[in-house]
């Protein structure tokens, strides 16, 4: 699924540390102010791995 489906209700404005599952199994991290910013980190991130944007299976808030 898109990340900004699979974010729904877990991102907050503020910042905070974001767990984003994908591809059935591998995970990354990120730090993100929002979700606009953590959308910026996860294409960038794709780009560079060649991963689908389309791949997220969850993404989970770690830290407040």
């Amino acid at each position: 699924m898109t990340l900004g489906t699979a974010a729904a209700g877990s991102v907050k404005a503020g910042g905070g540390a974001y767990n984003i599952g994908f591809n059935d199994g591998d995970e990354t991290q990120f730090d993100a102010y929002d979700l606009a910013e953590l959308l910026d980190c996860w294409v960038e991130f794709c780009a560079e791995n060649g991963f689908q944007t389309n791949s997220v299976d969850y993404v989970e808030r770690v830290c407040e």
